[in-house]
């Protein structure tokens, strides 16, 4: 998790106390005037939370701040590849107590929670993402760059990607799955087959 993240406020209070950087990682990138810009990045926003119902965004957000603490304290005591897909474990699980508490019918229901469950993971990441480049280049990005950025971050583990390599696998993934699979083998050597599925797959909630 980008520590950014989990301190938005912080960035938020020293924008309006006058202090012109923000504080945290990414500090010495000076805010964006919002002047201008703002109107525009609303929008992109505001698509951005459209492609989501809002059960996913209300676990989703949920998700974000719980896996921001846990990724915090399981830091080192697990493996960055798990650190990494947390937010989608944490996910589906919250989605089946959400779906319990106000649909019933778990069983009936497991496999669309599961699928919603992973929808909320994917939300989690990209919202973390949005905030993140907000704070650090002062803008909301656009779809593209997001799936790039969360490729990245996902794929972390295994390797620091450059910025092309993650604009194609995001490229590849939303127009043939089996090409940017074989991209991800490409450029990520130990990668497992199911590592590379799940990326493709939680990218196609992106």
């Amino acid at each position: 998790m980008r520590e950014a993240d989990g301190n938005a406020a912080v960035c938020v209070s020293s924008f309006l106390s006058g202090q012109r950087k923000c504080p945290l990682g990414g500090g010495d990138q000076p805010f964006r005037p919002l002047k201008g810009g703002l109107d525009l990045d609303l929008l992109q926003f505001s698509d951005f939370l459209r492609a989501y119902n809002v059960d996913i965004v209300l676990v989703g957000s949920v998700v974000a701040v719980a896996g921001f603490f846990l990724g915090k304290l399981l830091k080192g005591r697990i493996s960055d590849k798990c650190v990494v897909f947390l937010p989608f474990v944490l996910g589906i699980a919250l989605y089946f107590a959400y779906g319990a508490i106000f649909t019933g019918n778990v069983a009936e229901n497991a496999v669309l929670f599961a699928k919603n469950g992973l929808s909320c993971g994917s939300f989690a990441m990209a919202a973390r993402v949005v905030v993140a480049q907000f704070f650090t280049k002062g803008k909301i990005v656009g779809k593209n760059e997001l799936r790039a950025a969360c490729v990245k971050e996902l794929l972390a583990p295994y390797k620091a990607l450059t910025d092309e390599e993650a604009e194609q696998i995001a490229e590849k993934a939303e127009a043939d799955k089996e090409e940017a699979k074989t991209l991800i083998f490409a450029v990520c050597e130990d990668v497992s087959d199911a590592a590379a599925e799940f990326v493709i797959a939680a990218l196609g909630k992106i």
